[in-house]
């Protein structure tokens, strides 16, 4: 989630100084696209923050009077996760489409941003499909053969 907003600060703090080629446009803070899109990234990265601080909180309620969480808020949970790294790629893309191909030059941290999160979403525990599958299961009352981890 760190990356996410560090990613929409960065493409906001350049964008004033950064022209759209091949476009009238001098600073990108004056294309309406370009404005629509920084708000589309912020609206995912802001998703993603409630939707963790959502499970967190629970998880906190549940751990004062020592309980457990019951199964389904664990597959929910690990779908979240899925969910959170999906919102936070979704919106990384969205930033570099918005910052434009100057974002994989090497000495830009969106390069550097973009594969950790591209490569954090990728992880096992993460994969939004199975994450999603867990939970449909739980919800359904199907027996899960997909994985021990919930």
């Amino acid at each position: 989630m760190g990356i996410g907003r560090a990613a929409w600060k960065y493409v906001i703090e350049k964008a004033s100084q950064r022209a759209i080629a091949y476009t009238p446009f001098t600073r990108q803070t004056d294309s309406t696209v370009f404005q629509v899109q920084v708000a589309q990234a912020a609206l995912k990265i802001d998703s993603a923050h409630l939707r963790v601080f959502h499970a967190a909180d629970e998880i906190d309620e549940l751990a004062r009077p020592n309980e457990s969480p019951s199964y389904i808020t664990r597959a929910r949970v690990r779908a979240d996760t899925g969910v959170v790294a999906s919102d936070i790629t979704d919106a990384l893309n969205t930033l570099i489409f918005a910052h434009g191909a100057g974002s994989f030059a090497e000495a830009s941290p969106m390069q550097r941003w973009w594969r950790d999160s591209n490569t954090a979403a990728r992880h096992a525990i993460v994969l939004p499909a199975i994450g999603a599958e867990l939970y449909g299961k739980a919800l359904l009352g199907v027996e899960n053969t997909v994985t021990p981890l919930v």
